[in-house]
């Protein structure tokens, strides 16, 4: 007995849509797209996660100038005033909600003036870059977020 011939599909002028094996032409083709497709969703992974201490650290500096800028405006003491603002702005960077390691906080308090005057809270940060050697990714530097306050006018009578 002789062995079957493999399956050929005659196409036009005789090209064969079928390598000798009966199996498709494109197996390998789908395999190279394949292996830069998942190439290509690792990476979009690594840089989603990536993402996720900018925007912690964000939300960390939003909520601390703003506590900032609420406990200077409470007492008349421009002074005391920028001394507890100050705190208050790094217990709410120090809380362990932020989940932040690795992030550094610039906290700067500019104290109102005189009793009734603006007074404004600035924090900084700056956040480590995951995965710079697979992402290839630029430090983005420091970045601020801030709040000015201004004592309501009653609080002036208190001196």
């Amino acid at each position: 007995m002789s062995p079957k011939p493999a399956l050929r599909h005659e196409g036009h002028k005789g090209f064969s849509c079928r390598s000798e094996r009966g199996l498709p032409a494109q197996a390998g083709q789908a395999l190279a797209e394949f292996a830069l497709f998942s190439t290509l969703v690792i990476i979009m992974a690594f840089g989603l996660l990536s993402w996720i201490p900018f925007h912690r650290a964000r939300t960390a500096a939003t909520s601390a100038a703003y506590a900032c800028a609420q406990f200077l405006s409470q007492s008349p003491d421009p002074h005391r005033a920028a001394r507890n603002a100050y705190l208050i702005a790094q217990q709410t960077l120090n809380a362990d909600w932020t989940a932040t390691l690795g992030v550094q906080y610039r906290v700067r308090v500019a104290p109102p003036s005189g009793t009734g005057e603006p007074g404004a809270c600035l924090v900084a940060y700056n956040v480590p870059v995951f995965f710079n050697g697979l992402l290839g990714l630029d430090n983005p530097g420091w970045s601020e977020q801030w709040f000015v306050s201004r004592s309501e006018t009653w609080k002036a009578k208190w001196r």
